[in-house]
């Protein structure tokens, strides 16, 4: 039998909601900590930034070292501890990437390579030097409107926070294409992965254990040693965790619902939703919307609209339009710019104008490129086109806006 590095174990059951609670959605938490943290095992992703101080963080079992700037993204299939070094305090923060961000993974299919590079890279990431400025200032930008309740803010909010993923997702992407030698991980963490990627399809301890070339029973115990779940109790929770998320989309149906969460029918995912959550779905959808209220203004439940945001914020840079949008996503432009108007009472262009402003703002206070440049970097046409939509989002010139950070006049 293959011989696994060894897992480290749990020091005691997981806990659920230390980080996640209703009144917790996109609002910016600080932790400062001088004693480990107990393992836990959240239902939600979150967003992981080391302000100062370093320490450890255990994730299914395999050890990252944590020191500031190290960016994790801790999704609801990892149990984990942070722990800081003796006589140390370990400063972070944490944002809870909650469902309308999460789409970009639950509308994804399975197959594409970008979901797969999220999965199998390392999910502590060392933010170089200088890159570390931008997300310190997204972070800013955050917390900015952390107490706003108001559409306008929940948006710059989901903006920001958005902006600190899809550099994440990038680091990943990177990393996955150029394939550095990998350590070999341990069984469980291994396991866990495979399962968080196959959850549609039918599997079975004897089906996953065969894979990897071992028992059901050696399977088990590792998933035990390192999650607290044996491989049934973790492929429910990792297809309720999917259900839990998608449910909140208006245009997704039970019987889509039921087949992209990996459930083969109604009763059964009646009966384990219940029993994980301790109520039936539609009063889980109901109690969640109602108890986070005034953290979901702003907040996206169309897959169709969640679609067209991604397709923005990853081609940005080229010359997009509305009806190309509409044409990818084989919807119509109306309905496009209905919803829209609707959700954010911006147009599709006024919307796409504003992520190429945002994506601009760390060109213009880490680089010196001259403002031309960054226009055209980021998917304008011209200065003029650029100056007036930046003026627009911010009352000052780019120009202006850098000189004001210490940049740069060019």
């Amino acid at each position: 039998m293959e011989k696994w590095p060894a897992s480290k174990a749990l020091s005691a059951k997981p806990v659920r909601g230390f980080f996640v609670r209703p009144d917790r959605y996109l609002r910016l938490q600080k932790y400062s900590v001088c004693e480990p943290l107990p393992p836990i095992a959240e239902d939600e992703s979150l967003v992981v930034f080391v302000t100062s101080g370093s320490g450890k963080i255990t994730i299914n079992g395999v050890v990252f070292e944590l020191r500031a700037g190290c960016l994790c993204w801790l999704q609801s299939y990892h149990t984990f501890t942070i722990v800081p070094d003796f006589g140390t305090a370990l400063e972070f923060l944490v944002c809870v990437y909650d469902y309308p961000l999460s789409s970009y993974l639950i509308i994804r299919r399975q197959s594409d390579p970008v979901t797969r590079a999220i999965m199998l890279a390392t999910p502590v990431l060392r933010v170089p030097d200088e890159k570390r400025t931008m997300i310190e200032r997204l972070f800013r930008d955050f917390e900015a409107e952390n107490q706003g309740n108001s559409r306008g803010s929940a948006t710059i909010r989901v903006a920001a926070l958005g902006q600190v993923v899809y550099f994440f997702i990038n680091a990943c992407v990177k990393q996955f294409r150029s394939k550095p030698p990998e350590p070999r991980r341990p069984l469980g963490w291994c396991a866990i992965l495979y399962i968080a990627e196959h959850y549609r399809e039918p599997l079975s301890a004897a089906s996953v254990g065969e894979y990897f070339g071992v028992s059901a029973v050696l399977l088990n115990r590792e998933l035990r040693l390192v999650c607290a779940m044996d491989f049934l109790q973790l492929l429910d929770r990792v297809r309720i965790n999917i259900a839990s998320a998608a449910m909140f989309f208006e245009d997704v149906s039970l019987s889509y619902l039921l087949s992209y969460s990996g459930f083969t029918n109604e009763s059964s995912f009646y009966r384990i939703f219940k029993k994980y959550w301790g109520v039936p779905p539609l009063e889980y959808r109901s109690s969640r919307l109602r108890s986070g209220k005034e953290n979901y203004h702003g907040m996206v439940g169309s897959k169709i609209l969640i679609s067209a945001l991604n397709y923005i914020q990853e081609n940005y840079a080229a010359p997009i339009t509305q009806k190309q949008i509409a044409s990818e996503l084989y919807t119509s432009e109306a309905l496009l710019s209905e919803k829209f108007r609707e959700t954010f009472n911006m147009s599709v262009k006024h919307v796409i104008s504003l992520s190429r402003v945002r994506h601009s703002e760390p060109l213009l206070l880490n680089t010196d490129l001259p403002i031309l440049d960054i226009a055209l970097l980021v998917g304008f046409n011209s200065a003029k086109v650029y100056t007036a939509s930046f003026r627009a989002v911010h009352a000052m010139t780019p120009a202006q806006f850098r000189a004001s950070k210490g940049g740069s006049a060019l």
